[in-house]
């Protein structure tokens, strides 16, 4: 790639966390990364399994000579309660602040999660959710997030949830749309939340979340 696109670009600090079946898997390099690029490589996790978006990741970096530096990756537990609790923290807070402590110093964050446990009663409570953080210059952040937390019970097929559409500028979070009862996003199924943090900074409503996360 030419010097001339990232010449007067800094350096900056890019975090991937991708999470499901107990599993967090986790992805972080320095580098210049134009946004297009950065856009490409986010739509290049959809139809991936989690566990390989570390190899995706290094691949389109590799592919399209983009410059980058300190790469490497790990796989941690991530246990029901976690998960959880970051979804509803996000789902309900008015403020982002917490969620510096899993970023560390990352500049640019993009994390899923998709987490689901049963009961020997027949419950089964879970939670999605796609989030990004963006720098917009002079130390301030954009943030959006799409997330619903669910409980259902397999044998009576009743369910409930809570869903929302958030957005932040700076540590300030407000809600762009939300629906509480029935789920929004199917309690079972396919539901492709790497879709829809391709899409989060389009994505305004329920009906485009569902359009764009169930094919």
């Amino acid at each position: 790639m030419s010097g001339k696109v990232t010449q007067f670009m800094k350096t900056q600090k890019y975090r991937f966390d991708f999470g499901a079946d107990g599993k967090l898997y986790t992805t972080i390099f320095h580098g210049k990364i134009p946004q297009p690029e950065l856009r490409g490589m986010v739509s290049s996790l959809q139809n991936c399994l989690y566990g390989k978006t570390p190899d995706v990741i290094f691949s389109y970096l590799k592919l399209h000579h983009l410059e980058f530096s300190n790469f490497h990756s790990m796989e941690s537990t991530l246990g029901k309660d976690r998960a959880m609790g970051w979804a509803a923290y996000l789902l309900h807070s008015d403020t982002y602040g917490k969620m510096e402590e899993i970023l560390g110093d990352a500049d640019i964050y993009y994390s899923v999660m998709d987490c689901q446990e049963s009961s020997p009663e027949g419950y089964c409570e879970g939670c999605y959710y796609a989030l990004s953080r963006l720098p917009l210059g002079d130390g301030e952040f954009q943030h959006n997030f799409i997330g619903q937390a669910y409980l259902c019970h397999r044998e009576t097929c009743e369910e409930c949830g809570y869903f929302s559409i958030r957005k932040a500028i700076g540590n300030v979070l407000y809600t762009i749309d939300s629906s509480e009862g029935k789920p929004v996003l199917p309690t079972f199924g396919c539901v492709d939340m790497a879709a829809l943090l391709a899409e989060i900074e389009t994505i305004n409503s329920k009906e485009d979340a569902i359009k764009t996360a169930i094919k």
